[in-house]
């Protein structure tokens, strides 16, 4: 049993992303050059968490991508960056969904702040 894909024409937007290689001279974090990934969806809605200490950002946005939907579909690490709405955001959890019957991806949550 296959899950379904959302329609692509529904997968209106657009990141640009740029994966985090490691660490350079004085700690500065080094990226890959810039990629447009197309055909994502975008879910704004903030989560936070409470604790002892008030209230804490765990995460900015969702970005949803979907294999064979999403263009390119790279294999997305965290601490790398996705620019949307004008900002960069760092990319703080990869969330892989596999297929239920295969040992295939299906799609990438990406946590971003």
């Amino acid at each position: 049993m296959k899950l379904p894909k959302p329609p692509k024409a529904s997968l209106i937007e657009s990141v640009a992303y740029r994966e985090y290689i490691g660490e350079g001279d004085y700690n500065k974090r080094v990226y890959a050059d810039r990629v447009t990934i197309e055909h994502v969806r975008i879910d704004r809605s903030p989560k936070f968490s409470w604790s002892g200490n008030g209230k804490v950002l765990l995460y900015n946005a969702v970005v949803f991508c979907y294999e064979s939907l999403t263009d390119p579909f790279p294999e997305f690490k965290e601490q790398s960056l996705l620019e949307f709405d004008g900002q960069e955001h760092t990319i703080v959890q990869v969330i892989k969904t596999k297929e239920f019957d295969a040992d295939k991806l299906y799609s990438y949550e990406l946590e971003v702040v």
